[in-house]
């Protein structure tokens, strides 16, 4: 039943791994350019490309941390006497 917890957990972080990803390699490179021309009152345009490649690593990255941190954490220590 752990396995199955831990699964959850994984595709829950993996979700969130991707989703922080996306905002940071497009959405702040996309909107950051764009901000500073307006407060320049500068005309210009923007183009941001993101793979497919790298959100399927982070989400990789982000299952086996998750997946990892659950199956540890419900590891009960044994007290040495």
């Amino acid at each position: 039943m752990i396995h199955v917890k831990a699964f959850g957990v994984g595709l829950i972080s993996a979700l969130l791994a991707a989703a922080l990803w996306i905002s940071v390699a497009f959405v702040i490179p996309f909107f950051g350019p764009m901000l500073l021309a307006h407060l320049r009152n500068e005309g210009g345009a923007v183009a941001v490309g993101i793979g497919s490649d790298s959100i399927l690593l982070a989400g990789l990255v982000g299952f086996v941390v998750g997946y990892l941190w659950t199956l540890r954490r419900r590891q009960k220590p044994t007290i040495a006497r």
